[in-house]
């Protein structure tokens, strides 16, 4: 992941303040495009004058009729840090964001974008922003990026982890640290292998697996033989964006195992 974070940072080019640069990151559901999205972020972003990162754009958007506008309103809130600022329609955000957005050098990152008229309303025209910022866009379609005016150069398709890469995202999960327990090599070897080193699967078997017994590692990795990629994906995905972080977790894995546990020593 650290290859892939510094590969990135690079193509933005974060020293030049003569140009805006969009970056898309596309890529299958689950592949890590959030993770390295978060990642570049969390690197870069006390670099510039005002940032955002808008989780979810495609189920935001989508979910009401007033989805884009709230999306517009939390670009602008985040970037100026002003919980005053109102949006009364996506004209009107347009508009704003127009007037407004020049003012500072910005990063924003636009999460699972899934149709251009959202990138319309929130990142239209490289004209809206100042010199030196930076946006990122991560979608499942490329002809999203392509339509949106993405150079083709700065399009980064983000392949799925390594073995040795999903082993290690595994580990920090489940065992705290860069490789599996003494003992459980062989178990978590078997979990990666069921996740098809897809980050966000490894991610909540290993945060759900950590902590628990032998018994319930075994019981797990049996019942993931008899779900379905496709159908894991779903179970982890969309339908659970209304839940926090660790009752996604718990909800999903709860479906695999029952009973309490005790710590593994």
């Amino acid at each position: 992941m650290e290859t892939r974070v510094k590969n990135a940072i690079s193509s933005l080019e974060i020293d030049s303040k003569d140009d805006v640069r969009i970056i898309g990151i596309w890529g299958m559901r689950g592949a890590g495009k959030t993770t390295l999205a978060q990642a570049i972020f969390d690197h870069i972003s006390v670099c510039f004058e005002g940032k955002s990162f808008v989780d979810n754009v495609r189920e935001v958007s989508k979910g009401s009729l007033f989805g884009l506008q709230k999306l517009q309103k939390q670009v602008l809130r985040d970037v100026f840090n002003d919980r005053s600022i109102y949006v009364t329609s996506v004209s009107d955000g347009i508009n704003k964001m127009k007037r407004m957005m020049s003012r500072r050098k910005v990063l924003v990152v636009l999460d699972d974008v899934g149709h251009i008229e959202q990138l319309e309303a929130l990142a239209g025209e490289l004209t809206w922003f100042k010199p030196g910022s930076r946006i990122i866009i991560t979608t499942r379609d490329k002809q999203v990026l392509i339509a949106q005016g993405v150079h083709v150069d700065n399009i980064y398709n983000i392949s799925l982890l390594s073995r040795e890469e999903a082993i290690c995202l595994f580990s920090r999960r489940a065992f705290k640290r860069e490789f599996p327990s003494q003992g459980y090599e062989e178990l978590s070897q078997q979990v990666v292998y069921y996740t098809s080193c897809l980050p966000l699967t490894i991610k909540v078997l290993g945060s759900f697996l950590y902590g628990k017994s032998e018994a319930t590692w075994v019981d797990t990795l049996d019942k993931l033989k008899t779900i379905p990629l496709e159908e894991t994906l779903k179970k982890l995905e969309i339908s659970y964006d209304g839940l926090e972080k660790d009752q996604k977790e718990i909800s999903y894995i709860s479906q695999l195992s029952e009973g309490g546990e005790r710590k593994v020593e």
